[in-house]
């Protein structure tokens, strides 16, 4: 049977600090460790030292010790991409994904183990996983026969991509089987990354038609899912974790530039990013938005950019999507603009930068 431990320890972090900080136009966020406990086993088994690989990316492995630390995005993804580089295991973060579970997660774990049902489970963690990941955010897409459940990334400057993907789409199938039992499957998986030269450890865990070179990473499954109610509801400690959830997001101090980068990915997403709508989504009028966005020394444009700077170098390295596709999807009216405003913030154009960053 599924215990919890003391409510006390799952919601409160060993290392306090600001979800982001600001580094020039870049925000940087971070992360908690706990999907990555499995670092030094996964290492371990695939017979190298944690120790002097963890040591090489900047990591001490005292660090794997305590899921509640957190630490860079950045500087998590370069320890992917460095135990990738060591094992020359393509699948490293698809290990990684295979070996967590809801807990992971800190209080958003929990809140999706105490749901009431699977969509009470999945809403929840939407609005708190931020509690522990500043970098990237779930995503939900509803309707009538399918749902997508998946995850984005919008930090700058994050490496290992597919390796990301590869955990967190992973990690989303075994939230859904924690919370709907060994009956679920996804319908299919789409990944956005390039196709692994073998395909057969995703084929072993996911057990579903396989999409690479996505423009998004989600799980899909029929809706009827989210109506299934979760074994180990609690709504007792549901209600006391959710309250202990917002207590902390009003502790948090975020600004307004870091809280739009990951709203204005899922807006750029649904090809629906202008200012008055993502004013509305945040609940504010649009000239507030953009009088605190003015008081924070950016913009509403210059935080477009920046998402879709994040955005497109994502595309670039991690798919062969053609420009085009690559250009509509980020709201440019053809290819040119989008290599025009490419060039402006890279100094290069979108095929060499693709070229470059294999």
């Amino acid at each position: 049977m599924w215990t919890f431990p003391d409510v006390n320890d799952i919601w409160t972090p060993t290392t306090i600090s600001s979800p982001t900080t600001k580094t020039g136009n870049e925000h940087v966020g971070l992360v908690r460790m706990g999907p990555l406990v499995a670092i030094p086993a996964i290492l371990q088994k695939l017979g190298h030292d944690p120790d002097a690989v963890a040591a090489s990316a900047g990591f001490e492995l005292g660090r794997f010790d305590d899921p509640d630390t957190m630490v860079s995005y950045v500087a998590a993804s370069k320890l992917l991409a460095r135990c990738v580089a060591v094992t020359r295991c393509e699948h490293f973060g698809l290990l990684i994904g295979e070996a967590t579970d809801p807990s992971h997660l800190g209080v958003a774990g929990y809140l999706i183990r105490t749901a009431q049902d699977v969509g009470t489970a999945l809403q929840s963690l939407l609005e708190h996983l931020d509690l522990h990941d500043r970098g990237g955010v779930p995503t939900l897409d509803i309707s009538s026969s399918a749902t997508r459940f998946g995850y984005t990334v919008h930090q700058p400057g994050a490496e290992a991509m597919d390796q990301i993907y590869d955990l967190s789409i992973a990690m989303a199938c075994n939230i859904m089987r924690a919370v709907c039992g060994n009956g679920w499957a996804p319908s299919k998986v789409l990944l956005s990354r390039h196709r692994p030269g073998n395909v057969t450890p995703y084929r072993h865990f996911f057990h579903a038609p396989l999409h690479f070179e996505a423009k998004e990473s989600v799980v899909v499954f029929p809706t009827h899912w989210l109506s299934r109610p979760v074994p180990t509801s609690d709504p007792l400690l549901f209600g006391y974790l959710t309250e202990k959830a917002l207590e902390q997001h009003a502790q948090s101090h975020v600004d307004l530039a870091g809280e739009l980068q990951p709203l204005l990915h899922q807006c750029l997403k649904n090809q629906q990013c202008c200012a008055t709508a993502v004013a509305n989504q945040l609940g504010i009028h649009e000239r507030t938005l953009n009088r605190r966005l003015h008081a924070e020394g950016t913009s509403f444009r210059q935080e477009l950019e920046h998402a879709r700077k994040t955005l497109s170098q994502q595309l670039l390295s991690a798919t062969d999507a053609p420009m085009t596709e690559i250009a509509l999807s980020l709201g440019y009216s053809d290819a040119s603009a989008f290599s025009r405003a490419f060039k402006r913030w890279s100094g290069t154009t979108p095929a060499k930068w693709r070229n470059n960053h294999r």
